[in-house]
């Protein structure tokens, strides 16, 4: 794929721009994860030696860089090219062969026709307003059953990190779980800088299935309450 810088009039839901969230935040998220791992390597396949790999909403591109250095050959797109920045500057002084591309993951516009083996999306199916969209755009891109893994902060996730009490639940509180949209938290995190948007468990696995998947594998890492959750899906021949 040639790598090319692509931009969009794409408005970001409630905050009413035509930029990505994430970018006037950028050099703040960076330092803030810089500690973070990568949720969706719980469910990768053992080996993506050759593989041709989608990173979806890739933010600086922490997990393009794991995916390059174990023999993927990888594109990352993502809608804030602030975010790129970060990413495109540690490609060029480690260099790894990732095409980064400034992108709408809800179209297929960026796409030079070329299908990928697999699609991950890490943390951030939730940061991205129109679900629908965005699961159709990995089932155009992938080859014939081809593979699909993606995280989320657990829509189940109560608040709290092993049983404090300093972090708000996925949904409003004030709302219930059964509040589904993009809201902000108010606080220091992530989800207080750029807001999220919260659906039950229930709306994305059956978005899923109805774009095309059947799923292979969950994961929910170890913790006093439910915080992350993953899934490895394959689409359906």
């Amino acid at each position: 794929m040639r790598c090319r810088s692509v931009t969009r009039n794409v408005y970001d839901g409630e905050m009413g721009s035509e930029v990505s969230r994430y970018d006037q935040v950028a050099d703040w998220y960076v330092e803030f994860t810089r500690s973070w791992g990568s949720e969706a390597r719980t469910l990768l396949p053992e080996h993506l030696l050759g593989q041709r790999l989608l990173d979806m909403a890739c933010g600086h591109g922490a997990l393009s860089r794991v995916l390059a250095r174990s023999g993927a050959v990888v594109t990352a797109i993502d809608l804030s090219s602030s975010l790129l920045a970060h990413a495109t500057q540690k490609e060029s002084t480690d260099r790894l062969g990732i095409c980064y591309l400034c992108a709408d993951a809800t179209t297929t516009d960026w796409w030079d026709g070329n299908p990928f083996d697999g699609v991950v999306c890490n943390m951030a199916l939730m940061d991205i307003d129109d679900l629908d969209a965005a699961l159709s755009t990995v089932s155009a891109v992938l080859k014939r059953g081809g593979w699909f893994s993606f995280s989320l902060l657990h829509p189940c996730f109560p608040g709290g990190h092993d049983g404090s009490t300093d972090a708000l639940p996925s949904w409003p509180p004030d709302r219930g779980y059964s509040s589904e949209g993009w809201w902000t938290t108010g606080s220091d995190g992530v989800r207080g800088h750029v807001g999220a948007n919260h659906r039950k468990l229930s709306t994305y696995l059956n978005a899923v299935l109805q774009a095309g998947f059947d799923f292979v594998e969950f994961a929910e890492p170890a913790s006093v309450v439910p915080r992350y959750f993953t899934a490895r899906c394959r689409q359906r021949t």
